[in-house]
């Protein structure tokens, strides 16, 4: 007798989609007011749209999606080489908008040892700020607000004297 026959699984992993139950989605032909916070302002995208305010996400109810197969089209892209670097090399890979920090100092955490971050520059997703001695070989890094707010955070690059910061969600 095998050692699994007796193994039997108490629920199967199979799409239900019934069992998923009411889901929200953005119609670009209506007036949508977001289920998290109320308000009417999106950031719409091909696929999703952002509630400016609290950042809730839905799918657009008009998206298709398109898997990689034989009818799907696709492109080939070459890399070209010039002068030691590639053209993307300095191409912006940031999602969210940079806004200037003018001076601004923030709390940053090494592991639990409290150090006063100068930021360059933030966005939604992190911080750029001068590089601090042992941050490379942080366990943990929590950012600390003005407000007093933490949010946890990875190291991203390190370049010179300026590290990136990516805030952790979720």
């Amino acid at each position: 007798m095998n050692a699994f026959s007796s193994i039997q699984p108490s629920r199967t992993f199979a799409l239900d989609v019934s069992a998923r139950g009411y889901q929200v989605l953005f119609r670009t032909d209506e007036t949508n007011r977001c289920p998290g916070c109320g308000h009417a302002q999106w950031l719409v995208g091909r696929i999703t749209a952002e509630c400016c305010f609290c950042g809730t996400a839905l799918a657009l109810a008009e998206a298709e999606w398109s898997g990689m197969g034989p009818s799907s089209a696709q492109k080939a892209v070459s890399l070209h080489i010039v002068g030691g670097q590639s053209l993307t090399a300095g191409r912006e890979k940031r999602r969210e908008q940079r806004v200037p920090a003018n001076g601004r100092v923030l709390g940053l955490f090494i592991d639990g040892s409290p150090h006063a971050f100068a930021i360059q520059n933030s966005s939604s997703g992190g911080v750029m700020g001068e590089a601090l001695p042992g941050i490379a070989d942080a366990e943990s890094l929590v950012v600390e607000l003005e407000d007093g707010t933490r949010l946890p955070a990875v190291l991203k690059w390190a370049k010179d004297e300026f590290v990136g910061l990516a805030f952790v969600t979720g």
